[in-house]
């Protein structure tokens, strides 16, 4: 008889799982240390970071407390009180004060200060910025509207795709508070449409209305004036001295002399190059053909045609310290073409569309007669001046302007775009609720209120009674600091300074 044993089971099978189970044990603590040892410091950086932050933001906070508490900011710039380091709590702080507007040192004419303070916390900087509207050193007194965007006699329309926008950097425009200002001479508020797909930027609209004046309001979407606008009359164009001629005029080239014909022609494809002042005079039309080209060097052109001035398919151009004067009797049309100071061309406009703000306007000026018009359209650029409150100026289809206008009225209309200074305070208008130019009771002292307020032996006149620096367009008249009457050069606006609300944060970089 046969023994029987035991059938037996594979050996080992517990051993194997103890195995795996250690493995996989070991290799969840390894990885534990592992992350333990990468987290600290991220965690470490982090609590750095916010530190650092929050540091800097004290920095910041002590700075601007020290601008706006001190008598004189410029000079304590100009003396490093705000030069080299100091500490907070743990961390060494920075500061940093720049113009806004040109990152560059502030000097008199500064509207915006950047202030940036950088604190430093175990080898990780954190920036903590603030912009600060200031206003300049002095203010001249502009008697031309100079602060305004689009003032009208009777009316302005925006209507169908047109927009009316800030002409500011880009980089301010975020949370930039200085308003367009538009409105009517009478202070009407029905007297401004903004259609229901137009576009227009933070503005105010200007309402007599004496007693929210008196009472100090400053609403938001309305500036209030004790009354009326004085009336403005169009800018005075030089008369010709030259013989008349009686044959139409064809150029094709730039005249030595002044000019008096019947009817003008700037042939197609001419060019033009403007050396010293000239006046182009026409009794009839004026007409700039496809293709031409005008450029002027020095001096001021004049363009006066007292019939239908025609500007199509052509380039004027003004050099820096040269002027172009453009007066229409019936009415001035530009159509598809280019117009402005040296450099404003579409080769110049930024990724939004526009041009750098340092541009002067004030070398390209646009006028009228009673009842003309000023229609610009198609595709054209015009960086310059419109005042002719005497005129309807069009602006239509693509067309793109720099500048501001002044007007009997004002049509926006399709997808035009007209950029326009706010007033950012750099100088005091007609319309500003305080200044030289108004009495004890907010009313505007009869001296600002003469039409003919724009000629050059006006601007003197104001500025000598006013006693502080005038301007009307490129006229300025400034007054002696030594005057005798005592009267002072300038005006310095006395207002709280205005500290913008918003802040931003950002790592350190190294070209910060």
């Amino acid at each position: 008889m046969k023994k029987q044993f035991p059938k037996q089971g594979p050996r080992g099978a517990a051993l194997i799982l103890v195995l795996i189970a250690v493995a996989i044990g070991l290799m969840m603590v390894a990885t534990f240390l592992d992350g333990r040892q990468e987290s600290v410091p991220v965690a470490d950086r982090i609590s750095a970071a916010s530190i650092a932050r929050r540091t800097a933001e004290s920095g910041l906070d002590l700075t601007v407390a020290s601008l706006v508490r001190s008598d004189d900011w410029r000079a304590a710039l100009a003396d490093g009180v705000f030069d080299g380091s100091f500490k907070i709590a743990d961390g060494t702080c920075e500061v940093r004060i720049t113009d806004a507007d040109t990152d560059r040192a502030p000097n008199d004419s500064t509207l915006r200060l950047l202030v940036a303070c950088t604190a430093e916390i175990d080898g990780l900087a954190m920036i903590a910025e603030q912009a600060i509207e200031v206003s300049p050193a002095e203010q001249p007194l502009d008697v031309a509207f100079g602060e305004t965007a689009l003032i009208a006699t009777h009316q302005i329309q925006i209507q169908n795709d047109a927009a009316l926008l800030s002409w500011v950097p880009r980089s301010l425009d975020t949370d930039f508070t200085a308003p367009l200002v538009v409105g009517t001479f009478d202070g009407d508020a029905n007297g401004f449409e903004l259609g229901d797909a137009a576009v227009a930027a933070s503005y105010e609209i200007l309402v007599a209305d004496s007693r929210q004046f008196n009472a100090g309001l400053n609403l938001p979407g309305a500036r209030f004036l004790p009354g009326p606008l004085p009336g403005l009359a169009s800018p005075h164009i030089p008369s010709v001295n030259e013989r008349r001629i009686e044959v139409e005029l064809e150029l094709n080239t730039a005249p030595r002399r002044d000019v008096n014909a019947p009817s003008i022609r700037i042939d197609t494809n001419a060019q033009l190059s403007i050396d010293g002042d000239r006046i182009l005079h026409s009794r009839g039309d004026f007409r700039i053909e496809p293709g031409a080209k005008i450029d002027v060097t020095r001096g001021t052109l004049v363009i006066d045609g007292d019939g239908h001035v025609t500007i199509h398919r052509a380039s004027i151009t003004a050099a820096a310290g040269a002027r172009v004067l453009i007066r229409g009797g019936k009415s001035i049309r530009i159509t598809d073409s280019t117009i402005g100071p040296e450099g404003a061309t579409a080769d110049s406009l930024s990724a939004e569309g526009m041009l750098p703000t340092e541009t002067d306007v004030t070398r390209i000026l646009m006028t009228g007669d009673l009842h003309s018009t000023i229609m610009i359209d198609g595709d054209s650029m015009v960086t310059g001046v419109v005042i002719a409150p005497d005129t309807e100026v069009r602006v239509m289809d693509d067309a793109l302007v720099h500048g501001r206008i002044v007007a009997e009225r004002i049509d926006l209309r399709d997808r035009c775009i007209v950029f326009a200074m706010p007033d950012d305070g750099s100088v005091v208008g007609l319309t500003s609720r305080l200044g030289p130019h108004r009495s004890e009771d907010g009313g505007l002292v009869a001296v600002v209120c003469q039409p003919n307020r724009l000629t050059p032996g006006t601007v003197l006149q104001i500025a000598t009674e006013l006693g502080v620096s005038t301007i009307a367009l490129e006229q300025e008249a400034e007054v002696s600091s030594d005057a005798s009457d005592g009267r002072r050069r300038g005006w310095k606006r006395q207002h709280p300074w205005r500290t913008r609300s918003h802040r931003r944060w950002r790592m350190a970089r190294g070209d910060d």
